[in-house]
């Protein structure tokens, strides 16, 4: 059991630093970096989609969130209701749903735009006339709108989950 919790803490907080980190550098400083590019932004989007940014961020989440669930049933014994009614068992509780919620928001919102605008931006450099360009700038314009909102509802939350997850401990 001591090397299962091993791994699976070591999973979790590795895990939790990289999305966390990630979301943070993804909402705070890239987006709205691409946002100033325009279509000079269609490379970066196809660059990261080429080291595979849109995979990865959602399989090191999830890894995430299944160790966390771990490590959840065996510290409450099972999931036992006695320690859900502990201060402790609500906080970590609220910060794991803060976290799956903003997992859900990622995939179902943000993941889909980002992989969209990225082929937007290299169809955008690609077009041959304005009129096509100014549609695929508006689409992109939304798209972005879209991106950085939810970024922002997904680094909010993964910031509850990190707090919940750091002082749940100690009350």
């Amino acid at each position: 059991m001591t090397a299962e919790l091993i791994v699976l803490r070591l999973v979790h907080v590795l895990g939790g630093i990289f999305w966390v980190g990630s979301m943070t550098f993804n909402a705070v400083f890239l987006m709205p970096t691409l946002a100033g590019l325009g279509p000079a932004a269609g490379p970066v989007m196809a660059g990261l989609q080429r080291r595979r940014l849109p995979t990865v961020l959602p399989v090191v989440a999830l890894l995430t969130i299944l160790s966390g669930v771990r490590l959840m049933q065996v510290t409450s014994v099972g999931f036992s209701a006695a320690y859900f009614e502990t201060t402790a068992g609500q906080v970590y509780a609220f910060g794991g749903l803060t976290a799956i919620v903003g997992f859900l928001v990622g995939i179902v919102f943000v993941r889909p735009a980002m992989v969209r605008a990225g082929a937007l931006g290299t169809e955008m450099a690609a077009a041959q006339d304005d009129a096509a360009r100014a549609t695929l700038a508006a689409e992109l314009g939304r798209l972005r709108n879209r991106t950085r909102g939810g970024n922002a509802v997904v680094l909010v939350l993964l910031a509850l989950a990190a707090v919940a997850m750091a002082v749940a401990r100690y009350l």
